[in-house]
């Protein structure tokens, strides 16, 4: 999945690819993930999202095309539930003023130890620890 986010991966397609029947897969698969190969692949290609925007200059609408989501809405609000901030929130935050990206958006930084952030926000991903991103 990870290699390919555009493509419409069907569960019978992932399942023939480890010699398992569907629903043995699914089974497998939400045992060991902690979720459906559905939504595993929906959370992949939102984390993939944050990475075209802030390394790209496609359009939303690209970046939405290249990951495999077709909905703008359903994107929109998807995005924004995970993290945090609307797609062109996102992308206005990591570029400076002169329409630049900002280098320092998306580095792992270091944070306090009192719990205190600074203003940073918290970015997770669907196969990684949560993760701090000054936005």
């Amino acid at each position: 999945m990870n290699e390919d986010l555009g493509r419409a991966w069907q569960l019978a397609t992932l399942a023939a690819a480890v010699n398992l029947s569907p629903s043995r897969f699914s089974h497998l698969f939400r045992q060991h993930i902690g979720q459906s190969p559905a939504r595993y692949l929906h959370e992949l290609r939102l984390d993939s999202v944050l990475m075209l925007l802030h390394d790209s200059s496609l359009s939303i609408k690209e970046v939405m095309t290249q990951v495999g989501l077709n909905d703008p809405s359903h994107f929109t609000r998807d995005f924004c539930r995970r993290h945090g901030v609307t797609p062109s929130e996102f992308r206005a935050r990591a570029r400076d003023t002169y329409g630049r990206i900002d280098p320092s958006i998306g580095e792992q930084q270091e944070w306090p130890t009192d719990g205190s952030t600074n203003g940073q926000e918290t970015v997770r991903f669907a196969n990684e620890p949560s993760l701090r991103w000054a936005v």
